[in-house]
């Protein structure tokens, strides 16, 4: 006996104190394993990615010979944001770097598919930002993960594997995103595209003489605008243009209406984030311009409306992130009719002869520029039963 300590206590007490020991080692591995394994799947979903834009290129007449090479060049594209040191005139900044980022990305689609429609073009630019996104994710966490095995930071690892979960969530239903973009499906962020859509529509029904749906339409680039009339009230519907997949410059468009059709009430459409618990495709009523991003289209849109005075009335659908940015489901679609009745409502807010602009802001991919038949949008069939 040592100490007055048998056998069985002494070797408890090593063991104890080896445990203690190597607990923190073996714990790192662990984390590190389970780290890398989320790595190699995130690698593994932008490389399905870029295989989807090889994939579009070589299905287009007169393709690139290598496509891939451009494609993961690509991938790397970034864009500096303006200094902020001084903010007179940072919207502005903003506003034209993002402008030639555009650009870009339309030479990027031209290089990968020279021959493509306009529509197609506009799909493999959503395509290519989606990959950049999934790509800069992918590198983050490869980053945090040869950072925190090199110092062996224990807080770092168990952030970084604790975010894991709800990161792998996004990324997934980002990917899912890119695939319906490059099948040109409709997703969850384009419900104001398809709510002004069928309302259109349901205009040019109520007014017979409206025949051809087409030339009802006014062409601005990357959006549309529709000049309908609704019990006497005049009305400029403008979203972005589909069915490709296009967000459009709104903020830019919408002041230029404001001022040419004297507004006095706008009215924006649009997805928001619901809190858990929340069911998806529920109807909020507010007060407010409902545009994301980095708020320069919101920004030009608010001064306008201050300096003009002119009310503003949001009217959002309710969805998670992970619905807004992957394949629109039945659910969310089937909403759109409830926003138009209460789009209706809000309307008549004003008085008889008031010029009205409504926003469908989102994604237009998908949707047509009129919505005449819902069951012709490939939506994803709901899990209700």
């Amino acid at each position: 006996m040592i100490f007055g300590l048998g056998p069985l206590e002494l070797a408890g007490i090593l063991a104890f104190v080896i445990i203690l020991f190597f607990l923190p080692k073996i714990m790192r591995l662990r984390m590190i394993s389970s780290i890398n394994r989320t790595v190699n799947e995130l690698e593994s979903i932008v490389k399905e990615a870029q295989d989807i834009l090889v994939k579009i290129s070589k299905e287009q007449d007169n393709p690139l010979k290598d496509p891939q090479e451009s494609v993961a060049r690509f991938i790397e594209f970034f864009i500096v944001p303006p200094m902020n040191l001084d903010p007179q005139g940072l919207v502005k900044k903003f506003s034209k770097i993002l402008e030639l980022g555009e650009d870009r990305f339309k030479d990027m689609a031209h290089e990968i598919a020279p021959e493509a429609d306009a529509e197609t073009k506009s799909n493999i630019i959503m395509v290519i930002k989606a990959t950049i996104g999934l790509n800069a994710i992918t590198k983050l966490v490869k980053h945090n993960m040869e950072l925190a095995r090199e110092t062996g930071n224990l807080q770092l690892m168990l952030s970084l594997q604790m975010s894991l979960p709800l990161l792998m969530r996004m990324v997934k239903a980002q990917f899912e995103g890119t695939k319906s973009f490059s099948e040109g499906l409709p997703i969850g962020d384009g419900i104001g595209p398809l709510i002004a859509g069928r309302f259109i529509n349901n205009l040019n029904e109520i007014t017979p003489a409206a025949s051809d749906l087409k030339s009802d339409l006014n062409d601005l680039g990357d959006m549309v605008s529709s000049n309908q009339e609704f019990k006497g009230r005049k009305l400029t519907i403008l979203r972005a243009k589909g069915p490709g997949a296009r967000v459009g410059p709104v903020g830019k468009i919408a002041t230029e209406i404001i001022e040419k059709n004297n507004i006095t009430r706008i009215i924006s459409l649009d997805a928001t984030a619901k809190l858990e618990g929340e069911k998806t495709g529920r109807l909020a009523e507010g007060i407010g311009v409902v545009i994301g991003g980095l708020g320069i289209e919101k920004w030009l849109i608010e001064e306008k409306a201050t300096s003009n005075d002119i009310k503003i009335d949001a009217i959002v659908i309710k969805m998670s992130p992970e619905e807004a940015i992957s394949q629109m489901s039945e659910e969310i679609a089937e909403s759109s009719q409830m926003a138009i009745d209460v789009l209706k409502k809000s309307i008549l807010r004003s008085p008889e002869g008031s010029n009205i602009l409504i926003i469908g802001v989102g994604n237009s991919s998908g949707i047509p520029n009129i919505v005449s038949d819902i069951t012709e949008i490939g939506f994803k069939k709901s899990n209700k039963k």
